[in-house]
């Protein structure tokens, strides 16, 4: 199954609530991350990803609209550098903090790197 980046139409992202963020550098981590996580149970449906100038524009309109706190700009400033570096996003819906580990398990030795995870209560820093 190919998964591609979502491709910008003047769409507004949802807030990251309930979802582990995380990166990979190239194309084929990308391909093989992804093609993991729909293994793993994770639908495209619940993937976001987000890649060079469609992805910037997506998470600029979203910052522009929403109220972050210094943990979640901080991320999403972070997120704008490695897209500019032609990396690739990925917003994967997790129910919980097991979740986002179950996650990272799963993409982490393909490659991804830098994960988030966004609780209802707490935002955190997992790798």
């Amino acid at each position: 199954m190919t998964f591609k980046p979502t491709v910008d139409h003047g769409q507004q992202l949802a807030t990251p609530d309930g979802q582990t963020i995380g990166f990979v550098d190239t194309k084929e981590e990308f391909d093989a991350v992804t093609k993991a996580l729909c293994s793993a149970g994770y639908g495209k449906a619940s993937i976001v990803a987000l890649h060079l100038d469609d992805g910037i524009q997506l998470l600029k309109r979203l910052q522009e609209k929403f109220f972050f706190g210094d943990g979640e700009d901080a991320i999403i400033k972070f997120a704008l550098k490695e897209l500019r570096l032609g990396h690739y996003g990925l917003g994967i819906e997790v129910k919980n903090r097991d979740g986002a580990l179950k996650v990272i398990s799963v993409a982490e030795p393909l490659g991804a790197h830098s994960f988030s995870y966004f609780g209802t209560l707490v935002n955190e820093r997992l790798t």
